[in-house]
């Protein structure tokens, strides 16, 4: 672009040099001419280099055309190549972002598995205490019903040796049989009474062997914990061990409740309520209901799959209002998340 301008200039230039030359040709003499002539040949070879300079000055216009045509198209490929490198970015950080998650999930299953594995080395604590306790409360009760039946035996051998006298004596003494007969009447009645006492004792103490067996083969189902109550046995499965967050039964969970079936395949004249419990986490109505479809979802189950007749099971929720533990901490919170069966032994 510099030489176009610089041959522009010579040729106004050269322009110029031409007026004036024609100029003098006019005004000078012949003996002028020749100097006007040899301007006109440097002016038409000015001329013939200008028309050079013109011509390699478009071909460098076309030459910086095509560069730039490349430069366009180089700049578009590296666009390109941009976006798809930004592509790629997002892509790699949706995966650290899939594999935070995924870190974070077994982290959390992780410590859920060590809180299902403390729980259940302390129920097997705490059932191998209640077993303990079962047979020190066992012997002490074989104890007094011995104490008792001898107490009894002896009891009725002197009422038997009573009697034998006062029909003895009703024969020696016949003034006095008919008050004697009305004294052996009561003792009748009072050791008819002595009798049905201690039928009632030995069904107690049936019904106590009864609620024994039980509870040893309700601990015995694996991830359930079982208590005695007041004529009744407590069944507690946790959630973690049963449900999903929400309400689903897990194959695990069906598996458990398979051997509770079973358990009460083998007191089938036990009534059973199904009882949900939740903990303080969330609304206490949303809890309610929670806890009421967790329960629903056992009985449901027992009766479909086990074939527990409908009549004897029952299901209702407390939401959070009966904790066992502090709903502070999260392993206090997983035991409060919990389905109790509550099954009544009917003892007298």
């Amino acid at each position: 672009m510099d030489d176009l301008s610089a041959a522009k200039s010579w040729l106004s230039q050269a322009e110029k040099a031409y007026e004036a030359a024609n100029s003098i040709m006019a005004m000078v003499s012949t003996a002028k001419m020749k100097r006007a002539k040899e301007e006109e040949v440097i002016y038409l070879a000015t001329m013939a280099k200008i028309k050079g300079l013109t011509a390699e000055a478009k071909a460098k216009e076309q030459t910086t055309a095509a560069k730039l045509k490349e430069t366009q198209k180089d700049l578009a490929d590296y666009q390109s190549a941009i976006a798809v490198m930004k592509e790629k970015l997002q892509e790699a950080e949706n995966a650290k972002k899939i594999q935070a998650k995924a870190e974070a999930e077994r982290k959390h299953l992780e410590e859920s598995q060590r809180i299902a594995d403390e729980i259940e080395a302390r129920k097997r604590k705490e059932l191998a205490e209640a077993e303990r306790k079962t047979a020190e409360l066992e012997a002490m009760k074989q104890r007094e019903v011995r104490e008792g039946r001898l107490k009894e035996e002896k009891r009725i051998a002197e009422r038997e040796r009573e009697v034998s006298q006062a029909k003895l004596m009703e024969a020696q003494l016949g003034a006095q049989r008919v008050k004697e007969a009305h004294e052996i009447r009561a003792r009748e009645e009072k050791f008819t009474e002595e009798k049905e006492k201690m039928a009632v004792m030995q069904a107690r103490l049936q019904a106590l062997e009864q609620e024994k067996a039980m509870l040893i083969a309700a601990g015995k189902i694996p991830k359930v914990t079982a208590e005695a109550g007041d004529k009744k046995i407590i069944m507690t499965i946790l959630v973690i061990d049963l449900f999903t967050s929400a309400s689903d039964l897990t194959p695990a969970g069906k598996k458990i409740l398979d051997g509770v079936g079973d358990f009460f395949k083998s007191y089938p004249d036990s009534k059973v309520l199904t009882r949900g419990h939740t903990d303080s986490t969330g609304k206490a109505a949303a809890n309610q209901a929670l806890s009421e479809k967790r329960a629903q979802e056992v009985r449901e189950y027992l009766v479909a799959y086990r074939n527990v007749s409908p009549g004897r099971v029952t299901a209702e929720g407390v939401g959070s209002a009966q904790p066992v533990a502090t709903n502070a901490s999260a392993a206090g919170r997983a035991m409060n998340r919990r389905v109790e069966l509550i099954v009544l032994t009917g003892e007298p």
